[in-house]
């Protein structure tokens, strides 16, 4: 009886030399390279597409205008030119053909008509719109004049979201 006793505290002892050492090599084994990792920023738009489900007007307390606006800062598009190139602005399905295309900035206006339920306009909102491509970022302005204006419109981007898409226009 007591040699399978001594037995058994052997195997105790044994195993838990082993599982001390397995836990000693987790605990401080280090990760390696072999050869090297470069990694680069090597994010490249061709097209502008910002989706978004919330725009949220801001008016500024000390401009004596009714102007009401929506910025942000996005990625830089390489490549922009708007002098050599033909672009295509689409904003929740609409394309807009009147838009002002120069060599780093679009401007365009969409004029949206908002209906009660008898069919009476509520409200006729402008949205202007003005994206600037410059070297290090991209900045998207969405604008109106008008408190009413704002409120509809902003009522609209939360029920619809706002899909605004430049796409470069490739002749065959």
């Amino acid at each position: 009886m007591k040699l399978i006793q001594y037995i058994i505290c052997y195997l105790i002892i044994i195993s838990s030399v082993f599982c001390g050492i397995g836990l000693y090599n987790e605990l401080t084994s280090e990760s390696y390279i072999n050869g090297s990792l470069n990694i680069e920023n090597t994010f490249i738009t061709e097209d502008f597409i910002y989706s978004n489900t919330q725009v949220t007007f801001y008016h500024d307390i000390y401009d004596e205008t009714e102007l009401y606006y929506f910025t942000i800062d996005l990625l830089p598009i390489e490549d922009f030119n708007g002098l050599k190139n033909n672009y295509e602005i689409i904003i929740n399905n609409y394309i807009l053909y009147h838009a002002e295309i120069t060599a780093g900035a679009i401007s365009a206006s969409l004029s949206i008509d908002f209906y009660d339920t008898t069919g009476i306009i509520e409200c006729s909102s402008e949205l202007i719109i003005n994206v600037s491509f410059l070297s290090s970022k991209t900045i998207l302005i969405l604008s109106t004049y008008g408190q009413q204006s704002s409120q509809f419109l902003q009522q609209y981007f939360t029920d619809n979201g706002i899909n605004l898409s430049i796409n470069n226009i490739k002749e065959a």
